[in-house]
């Protein structure tokens, strides 16, 4: 191949790579879709995002990928602590291993729900009306179930203390700064990594 067209080639590929930057922060930024590949005009749950203005739409569309993750991984440590505490301590393990404290708190979750009958529950299984944090300190409270799954107590607990934080802002609606989101993927990773 003669230089000229190796040079060719190096523009037109950088021309496209800047080209694409620029369209993602267009989206990004704007919330305009200048591709016409991504879902800013995609339905998001039942409402028409075209009803929303392109900010709100973008903004939502940044952190539904988020909200994904966060989602798995919440639902994910539930159902390891389930299954077990479950094996180890038969069905009563509800009762028998979860700090009173959080039962409680459940209980009263439970309560409130349920003169809302037209609502539907969230939950067959009360573990599925713990909080976030709360599923770091049964893991705590249950410390000789799971040590064979972590490092160490303070792991567990730095883990879901960053996360709560970020957690705690998409769940009220906001943004989280791309460098949060990066450091949400990597705890993901952590987490996956070590129980998988």
């Amino acid at each position: 191949m003669s230089r000229s067209i190796i040079e060719d080639i190096k523009r037109g590929v950088m021309n496209g790579l800047l080209l694409r930057d620029t369209f993602a922060r267009l989206e990004q930024d704007e919330g305009i879709n200048a591709r016409g590949d991504s879902p800013v005009d995609a339905p998001l749950a039942e409402a028409e995002l075209q009803d929303f203005s392109p900010p709100i739409r973008s903004q939502a569309l940044r952190m539904q990928g988020v909200y994904v993750k966060f989602f798995c991984l919440e639902n994910a440590v539930r159902e390891l602590i389930a299954q077990r505490l479950l094996e180890r301590h038969g069905s009563g393990w509800w009762d028998a291993k979860v700090p009173e404290k959080i039962r409680k708190n459940v209980e009263q979750l439970k309560k409130k729900e349920e003169r809302n009958k037209y609502l539907s529950t969230r939950s067959a299984d009360p573990i599925g009306y713990t909080f976030f944090g709360n599923l770091a300190q049964i893991i705590i409270a249950n410390w000789d179930d799971f040590t064979d799954l972590f490092p160490d107590q303070p792991w567990v607990t730095s883990r879901f203390n960053d996360l709560e934080a970020c957690r705690n802002i998409i769940m009220h609606t906001n943004v989280l700064p791309t460098t949060e989101v990066s450091r949400i993927e990597s705890l993901v990773r952590d987490w996956l990594s070590q129980v998988g």
